[in-house]
């Protein structure tokens, strides 16, 4: 009997670890440059097209390296394209972002960016395609005048906002969950 403990082990090991290799590959169909998002058939949890989906993300931090995407853009364009797998309509997909604090710096049109960090930005890709999808992007206007910065200097499309608090607080009161970044 004892023979055949470590051989059982050995199959189970191998079961858990070919299965876990089954998992279909993710899919990005609205954002392309961002995050894609793999279908977990069978998922207890599963995403109802008919349930409303209202989020706000708070982009507080920057990416590990340049030439990586921000947290939030990643976290964003993750919900984004699992929304859009599970056939949720645009009118019960409602995704915002806050930029505030060390993410703003990734939010630079790519001539600031590249000055700063000697790369292109790697998020305006999906920057575009996010508020292509109907994202909303808001920069933390406390932070923009305390660093002496003007709205022309970030990608198009994102828009000025009193405060990263106000917008939290604001989209919270409307029903929003507030996700983290990170």
């Amino acid at each position: 009997m004892m023979k055949f403990l470590p051989f059982a082990w050995v199959v189970v090991l191998f079961s858990m670890q070919a299965s876990a290799t089954d998992y279909p590959a993710a899919q990005s169909p609205a954002v392309p440059n961002g995050t894609g998002y793999v279908d977990i058939p069978g998922a207890k949890v599963a995403i109802d097209p008919a349930h409303p989906y209202k989020v706000i993300i708070d982009g507080l931090n920057a990416a590990p390296q340049p030439t990586a995407l921000l947290p939030a853009i990643g976290r964003a364009s993750l919900v984004v394209n699992a929304l859009t797998v599970a056939r949720v309509p645009a009118s019960n997909r409602k995704v915002v972002l806050i930029f505030h604090g060390p993410s703003v710096d990734g939010l630079l049109k790519n001539d600031a960016y590249r000055a700063q960090f000697g790369v292109d930005n790697p998020n305006l890709k999906a920057i575009a395609q996010l508020i292509a999808a109907g994202t909303e992007l808001f920069v933390c206007g406390q932070h923009m005048a305390n660093h002496k910065l003007g709205i022309e200097m970030l990608a198009p499309g994102i828009r000025l906002s009193t405060a990263a608090s106000i917008v939290l607080i604001a989209y919270q009161n409307d029903g929003y969950a507030v996700l983290a970044d990170k």
